[in-house]
Parts: C-alpha cells; sequence; structure tokens
C-alpha cells in the first residue's frame, strides 16, 4: 500500500520518464550515485540500499576484473549502510561518481 508521500501524479511520473529516457547509461549512473550520496547524506539506509543493488545490477561482468572490484566496493557500502554508517559509504560513493563523471565529460568531447 502506499502512502500519498510516495505516490507521484501521472504527469510528474511522466516527466521524470522522458528526463531519464534521453540519459545515456553513464548519466543513468551517474542518476543512481546521485540518489545513493543523497541517501547517505539523509540517512536513508533503505533508499541507498535501492540505489546500491540497482548499481550491482548495471555491472557488466564481460569485463570481470573492473565488475568483480566495483561488486566488491559496492557490497562494502550495503554492509555499512545497514549498520548506519554512512560516513563510511558516502566518500567511496562520491569518488566513483567523479569517476563516472569525469568519464561521462570524455565522451562529450
Amino acid at each position: 500500500m502506499s502512502t500519498p508521500a510516495m505516490t507521484m501524479p501521472r504527469r510528474g511520473q511522466a516527466y521524470i520518464k522522458d528526463q531519464l529516457a534521453g540519459l545515456s547509461s553513464v548519466e543513468l549512473l551517474i542518476r543512481v550515485y546521485d540518489v545513493a550520496i543523497a541517501s547517505c547524506k539523509a540517512g536513508d539506509a533503505q533508499r541507498l540500499s535501492r540505489a546500491l543493488v540497482e548499481l550491482v545490477g548495471a555491472l557488466n561482468f564481460e569485463h570481470r576484473e573492473i565488475a568483480v572490484g566495483l561488486f566488491r566496493m559496492y557490497n562494502y557500502c550495503l554492509r555499512n549502510a545497514k549498520q548506519g554508517r554512512f560516513d563510511l559509504v558516502e566518500p567511496v560513493l562520491v569518488e566513483l561518481r567523479d569517476v563516472w563523471s569525469r568519464i561521462a565529460d570524455e565522451r562529450k568531447e
């Protein structure tokens, strides 16, 4: 059951869908990192966990070495988020977001 605070008018949902549809895969990742970082700041372990699960789901294990490294970092973040250690999680996510942001900028050039 959803509460009024959890529901969004259909126009708002359509607007967000349109905004996200125009983003590249890297830009979408950056948005997920933004949600995760904001969740750390707010102390919202549930929302942070959902964002981290999305990041894990986006891993491409065809590039095994990189994917396994990121998986381990996300797992570290999940464990600490469940224990309320947002101060340990946030800097990891900020650094990873910065890397993806640089990649997005390089692709635009």
